[in-house]
């Protein structure tokens, strides 16, 4: 009785150790909201602490680290946004993990949300996928030595017809 209890306890931790901090989902939902928002969403969930804030070209970047059992492993940064002529910002989540099977895990997640493939290719570092839908731009970036990968979700404008 005590062995086929404990195999489910070691199946739960295992799953719990190697589990990433975060879904394809809350990628998305970061880019329509401001760093702040952002910056209280990460600390509401305990999984992140902000690393380093700094400006550039007048844009406030923020980057957040993961802490506890997987500390370091996984980085957000926000603030990256253009600006449209009616005042509409177009805002950009990059999200970079040292380990391959979260990019892995992630790229499974961008096909559930019905996003299309536009491009799969590699150049000499890296394989590179291209998704894209209406209202995003989706480019994951997977090293070839498999150490670590990125990938980036650019809000894209949609023209409506009224």
């Amino acid at each position: 009785m005590k062995k086929l209890l404990l195999f489910p306890v070691l199946l739960m931790i295992g799953i719990n150790l190697y589990g990433q901090s975060i879904k394809f989902g809350d990628l998305i939902y970061f880019t329509s909201l401001s760093n702040r928002e952002v910056f209280d969403n990460l600390m509401r969930g305990n999984t992140f602490r902000q690393d380093y804030t700094m400006q550039v070209n007048g844009q406030e970047i923020e980057s957040f680290k993961s802490i506890g059992a997987r500390a370091n492993i996984e980085k957000i940064e926000v603030g990256k946004y253009s600006k449209l002529n009616d005042g509409t910002m177009l805002r950009t989540v990059n999200y970079t993990s040292n380990s391959q099977q979260d990019i892995i895990n992630m790229i499974s997640q961008v096909k559930r949300y019905g996003l299309d493939l536009k491009f799969q290719g590699a150049d000499s570092t890296n394989t590179i996928y291209l998704y894209d839908s209406n209202f995003y731009k989706v480019s994951i970036y997977l090293r070839r030595d498999q150490t670590s990968g990125m990938i980036e979700v650019k809000q894209k404008e949609y023209l409506g017809l009224d």
